[in-house]
């Protein structure tokens, strides 16, 4: 008997005789006492007796696999773990994401599809052909829900289709006992109260907005395409619909300058609606594919400097400082995220044209596409995504294997130009694991206590 090497060991927390065990593999997060980390290391050399006062702990934690017989059961066990994270479908729900166009009033500097931008609408015949189509998976699956992101360009440049189409799958789903939903991705510039009401009736449940901090500091890289800055607008946007609908922040930084998050969780408390908004996400800005018919010609190769290890983990904790300080809600670091290419059926992007997407940022590159809403199967480039197992390059003892799956096919793409390599931040990772999991486990004694003072106050 022995750890397992995707357990990791928070050691003397959260107290000295304490320890946390937190497996990347199955998510099992305990704490256990020094007594029992002591039986497990010395568990072959350790007379019986020794060992059988621990045994129900020990059993315990061989069903939450965090400690194995064996290192050839442990690689088994990972094994199982890839093939069932390829071919696995969560039926409790389906994740869509619909291009209404590619068309755009801002012209933001980062944005992965400006190299091939175009001002198509997705016209009435493709969205009657993405409708079947997503009825056909729905069917074919047994899917309990549809949930639908509506994406672009700006989605909201063609309002008739998010109409047509949410009216439509929301009466199909309800006659056929599948709950549906539906969010809007946008810029927030072409939001109104009157347009938040209307899709609210139609299944809207969430919005999320890029704001790229206060100002100008927004304006400098979310200019509107005509000229000027889009911060004001949408911020009366926000104040406008926040306690309509709940509304997610996305915020994008570059070379580790994440001070304007400061600045602008500042600006927001100020409003008096920091709190009433929904999930933070932040992310470094990276580079993006080339220019349609040429993916190879990598655009802003400067911003890969934003993935360095070490900038990374400057940013994420000061993110986390941030954060704390103000009592919003985090993230966990140590959840399983793997990349959506190399999965069978883990949610679907259908571009204005029909054509289908396994990542967003291959968007506008038609030899990246694994089908087509006119078409119910895949096609070749599905199957050949479909055999990247990257992970079978990585060490199979490596900690965070199972969490990473070998990385994005896209970072890989952009750092390599072609997508078998993989893509690790195990440095970034073996920085950061003690905090996140000590984060973790304090949101959920947190959450412990909160039930128990309902309880007695019920």
């Amino acid at each position: 008997m022995q750890f397992s090497s995707h357990t990791i060991i928070v050691e003397q927390y959260p107290q000295p005789d304490e320890h946390l065990l937190y497996n990347t593999r199955t998510q099992a997060l305990v704490k256990i006492p020094a007594a029992v980390k002591t039986a497990i290391e010395t568990y072959d050399s350790s007379e019986v007796s020794a060992v059988s006062r621990y045994q129900e702990d020990l059993d315990v934690l061989y069903r939450m696999g965090l400690i194995v017989n064996n290192l050839e059961e442990d690689l088994q066990r990972i094994k199982d773990h890839m093939r069932q994270l390829k071919s696995s479908v969560d039926r409790k729900s389906f994740p869509v994401t619909l291009l209404t166009t590619y068309a755009c009033n801002l012209k933001c500097s980062y944005c992965f599809e400006e190299s091939s931008r175009t001002n198509e609408k997705m016209p009435p015949d493709t969205q009657q052909q993405a409708m079947t189509w997503l009825k056909s998976k729905l069917i074919e699956q047994r899917y309990q829900k549809l949930y639908l992101t509506f994406y672009g360009g700006e989605p909201l440049a063609n309002k008739p289709a998010i109409k047509t189409i949410a009216t439509h799958m929301q009466q199909w789903c309800r006659d056929r006992g599948i709950e549906f939903n539906f969010m809007l991705q946008t810029n927030g510039y072409l939001m109104t109260p009157d347009l938040i009401r209307q899709y609210l009736k139609l299944g809207l449940n969430q919005v999320r907005i890029s704001v790229d901090g206060v100002g100008q500091e927004h304006d400098k890289y979310r200019p509107l395409r005509k000229g000027g800055g889009s911060f004001d607008v949408i911020m009366k946007n926000i104040l406008d619909c926040c306690d309509l609908v709940l509304i997610g922040i996305s915020v994008s930084y570059e070379k580790g300058q994440v001070e304007k998050i400061d600045r602008l969780f500042d600006y927001l408390d100020d409003l008096g609606i920091l709190h009433k908004l929904g999930r933070f996400l932040f992310s470094p800005i990276h580079a993006t594919l080339g220019p349609e018919g040429h993916p190879e010609y990598i655009q802003n190769s400067s911003c890969m400097c934003n993935y360095d290890d070490q900038m990374l983990v400057e940013s994420q904790r000061k993110i986390n400082r941030y954060m704390q300080q103000r009592g919003l809600p985090m993230r966990s670091g140590m959840s399983t995220s793997v990349c959506p290419v190399t999965r069978d059926e883990a949610g679907i992007t259908i571009d204005q044209k029909g054509y289908l997407y396994k990542c967003n940022s291959m968007l506008g590159h038609k030899e990246f596409s694994t089908g087509h809403v006119s078409e119910a199967e895949y096609n070749e480039r599905h199957q050949e995504f479909l055999g990247l197992d990257v992970w079978k390059q990585c060490p199979v003892d490596c900690t965070y294997m199972p969490m990473c799956s070998g990385g994005c096919r896209l970072s890989s793409f952009l750092n390599n130009q072609h997508f078998n390599r993989p893509t690790c931040h195990k440095p970034y990772l073996n920085r950061m694991a003690r905090e996140f999991i000590i984060k973790d486990y304090e949101r959920i004694m947190t959450q412990q206590k909160e039930i128990q003072q309902e309880q007695i106050v019920r």
